[in-house]
């Protein structure tokens, strides 16, 4: 299987976890806990299918191998996108999506809070997952991958 192949299924899985844990065992076992796995799915999701997307141009279209961490794959597959016409505001989901991430990772202090899952930067700049946010990224993450999926063939 081709890394590009190996990569979109992994999308695939991973945004699969993502939706079943949202809509069928969160509702059950209302944790909000379960929200930053929802999240973590989601990211990695987007991750491989970013990864999925430039494997396929350095095979298909002979762009140079991608070697880096996620900032540096969404810097690399902005023009990637723009060549398929993929539009921009995927670019920017992806983006927020990065920083979202960066920002709870270096997040100091994670609670509970009603039903939603909050972390603060060391200045205290709270960010919240709850379950509406965490929706709306899923949706715009399956139509990102069915554009991406238009391409990676």
């Amino acid at each position: 299987m081709e890394k590009y192949q190996e990569a979109k299924e992994n999308a695939i899985r991973y945004m699969r976890v993502a939706d079943h844990v949202l809509t069928m065992t969160y509702p059950i076992v209302q944790d909000p806990k379960l929200l930053k796995l929802v999240f973590k799915n989601l990211f990695m999701s987007m991750q491989n299918l970013v990864l999925a997307l430039l494997h396929y141009e350095t095979k298909h279209f002979k762009i140079p191998e991608f070697i880096g961490d996620f900032p540096s794959a969404l810097e690399a597959v902005k023009p990637v996108m723009k060549k398929h016409k993929i539009n921009i505001e995927y670019y920017n989901f992806l983006d927020d999506l990065n920083q979202f991430m960066e920002t709870q990772n270096e997040s100091d202090v994670e609670f509970v809070r009603k039903d939603r899952f909050v972390f603060a930067s060391e200045d205290y700049r709270l960010n919240i997952i709850s379950k509406e946010k965490l929706k709306e990224y899923i949706i715009k993450g399956k139509l990102l991958m069915k554009e991406m999926q238009k391409v990676i063939k």
